[in-house]
């Protein structure tokens, strides 16, 4: 009879462990994967004439420079 509850026991405790215990984990590593892309941002450049740190995707590039805007370019 004691023999017949320790196997249930460790029956159960396998079940428990494959299902709960392995789920977490799968759910956990996409998580960590979105964080690292939030992580990455964009490179952050310095203006040429006014020295104004702007993100590289807004910056205005003239003759392989960086600018902030178009009066520091000299565009208008």
């Amino acid at each position: 009879m004691i023999f017949k509850l320790l196997v249930f026991g460790l029956v159960i405790f396998v079940v428990y462990t494959f299902f709960f215990k392995v789920n977490r984990g799968t759910v956990e590593q996409p998580k960590r994967k979105e964080k690292k892309k939030k992580i990455d941002g964009d490179t952050m450049v310095e203006c040429t004439k006014c020295s104004v740190f702007i993100s590289e995707t807004e910056a205005i590039i003239k003759d392989g420079k960086f600018f902030c805007s178009k009066e520091c370019a000299g565009l208008k």
